[in-house]
């Protein structure tokens, strides 16, 4: 697909899923520095491709050049299926990350999941060698035991809040000491795990840790 016929303006999309159609908003670049895939929190507590922290984290990258895909787990929003515990939405991932690396082939493809999705995003990655970067926002070590870091080959970043309910920046920094992964860190401060009020803040830290993870082609 030519990146030269789309606006960077938000296009609503539909992509083929393991379960059927997956709802997606594409935002192109071109030239294009590469391409990113935002996975969304928990289908099962309110998370859609639209939560505050996805948009900006999705505007933020697509800001700094990258062609950005966000979309709905099966079973959200106008998504096919239905809730599968983490298990199909990892194959929704690896779906749209497959369809968003056609538009860039041979550019770096950047994984970024938030809560839940930063999950899935780490499963991905393990089976996924063609990720450039995984960064995870909001990483919920309290809720999931992130035992597979030990074995990401990717370099990884995770933009914490101060107060996040599911994994203190400190548990976070703990989990991958232990996993041996000399991960980037980035805490915002004065926040809970949600990010009320400072969702554009955790778009811009995502940014930023993309910068640092994938620098841009000379």
């Amino acid at each position: 697909m030519d990146l030269t016929n789309y606006a960077g303006e938000p296009r609503r999309l539909w992509i083929e899923g393991p379960a059927g159609r997956l709802e997606a908003v594409l935002r192109t670049c071109s030239p294009t520095r590469g391409c990113a895939v935002v996975a969304h929190p928990h289908p099962l507590h309110g998370g859609t491709l639209h939560n505050p922290v996805v948009f900006h984290a999705d505007r933020a990258l697509h800001r700094d050049g990258w062609t950005t895909l966000r979309f709905n787990f099966r079973g959200v929003g106008e998504s096919d299926g239905v809730h599968d515990e983490g298990r199909g939405e990892k194959d929704d991932l690896e779906a749209a990350a497959s369809w968003i690396r056609g538009l860039a082939p041979g550019l770096p493809l950047l994984s970024v999941g938030f809560s839940f999705g930063s999950w899935c995003a780490v499963r991905h990655a393990l089976t996924d060698k063609t990720v450039a970067a995984l960064i995870a926002i909001g990483l919920p070590v309290r809720n999931y035991a992130f035992d597979e870091l030990a074995r990401l080959a990717q370099p990884l970043a995770v933009v914490q809040a101060e107060h996040d309910e599911f994994g203190a920046p400190a548990e976070v920094r703990e989990l991958l000491e232990r996993s041996g992964l000399p991960a980037r860190v980035e805490v915002v401060a004065g926040t809970t795990h949600l990010f009320p009020g400072r969702a554009a803040d955790a778009g811009e830290g995502v940014a930023r840790a993309a910068a640092a993870l994938v620098p841009r082609s000379p």
